[in-house]
């Protein structure tokens, strides 16, 4: 079992600074997709791709399929919550509202996980972690700074924005209740087995949607998006971000979230045409510092907290 306050920077680091990379540009090519799909379908033929890849992947590992039975019912309740419900209501909130807001409402999901973890008993989060989690947010609203200094969120569409916040919730709810079982199994299999279990309420929820895509009439710029949506934000995301749990924890992992809004809009305005700010840059150093400070900053605290009691 890791150590409560987990290791330093290292591979886990690198591979989350990869993940936000990747989920930056999967706000955009949803976009390009939802564009000649609706949400129903593109999300519906993603899903199925993705479940049918972890599946395989995890067939391929020899880690087998085997689960106890109170495992199975668990998995599959937290399946339905971050792979069914999580899915229906991200995928109609982000149709609603633009790709920048959508990942600036999902990375509020740091502050949902940290509660949920210390109100579950699941991890003790240090006074520095809460620290880097409210630097982080300052960062993230300067980011979203509007004309005249005026700091809210992008809008008009304000039912896309509460149903993103909706699922920002359960996807913190899934990333909690993923620590238990990581202790016993591999990022891998629970990725897998959660995406299966979702997949299987999901699909006929959208089934009619998936059917009514049309090969002919999507062009191969949107199939394009629907794969590699599937490959960055479910399956190459999932397997870091739960790597990541195991070995650090929920509230420093999902720190990280912060950084998304970053690459949101570096690659909204490459390929969506979004205009980018100076004040971004400010933002995101903001930003830097605060996933700092929740990642390892509290270890400062403690060295000092340690020669001042070695100094009395």
């Amino acid at each position: 079992m890791n150590k409560p306050n987990g290791p330093r920077f290292g591979l886990s680091d690198v591979l989350m600074f990869v993940a936000v990379v990747m989920w930056g540009v999967n706000f955009s090519l949803v976009k390009i997709a939802l564009r000649e799909m609706t949400p129903d379908g593109f999300n519906g033929w993603r899903i199925l791709f993705s479940a049918v890849c972890l599946l395989l992947l995890l067939a391929a590992s020899g880690e087998g399929f085997r689960l106890k039975r109170r495992e199975f019912w668990a998995l599959l309740a937290i399946g339905f919550a971050g792979n069914t419900a999580y899915q229906a209501i991200f995928i109609h909130g982000v149709h609603g509202t633009s790709a920048s807001n959508t990942s600036l409402i999902l990375s509020t999901s740091p502050i949902f996980v940290a509660l949920l973890s210390v109100v579950l008993r699941l991890e003790k989060v240090h006074w520095a972690a809460w620290l880097g989690i409210g630097v982080s947010f300052s960062g993230l609203f300067l980011i979203i700074s509007r004309q005249h200094g005026v700091v809210r969120p992008a809008g008009g569409a304000l039912r896309g924005d509460m149903l993103v916040l909706l699922g920002t919730f359960l996807w913190a709810i899934y990333t909690v209740l993923a620590k238990p079982f990581l202790e016993t199994m591999s990022p891998l299999k629970f990725s897998a087995l959660t995406m299966a279990f979702g997949a299987f309420f999901y699909i006929p929820l959208t089934l009619k949607g998936m059917l009514a895509v049309s090969p002919a009439a999507v062009s191969w710029n949107a199939r394009l998006a629907l794969v590699l949506s599937g490959l960055f934000g479910l399956v190459f995301g999932y397997l870091i971000w739960y790597f990541s749990v195991q070995r650090v924890g929920n509230a420093r992992t999902a720190a990280y979230n912060y950084l998304t809004p970053i690459f949101t809009a570096l690659f909204a305005a490459i390929l969506l045409g979004e205009a980018l700010r100076p004040v971004q840059a400010v933002g995101a150093a903001i930003i830097l510092v605060g996933v700092w400070l929740t990642r390892s900053g509290y270890r400062v605290f403690v060295r000092a907290g340690g020669r001042a009691g070695a100094a009395d």
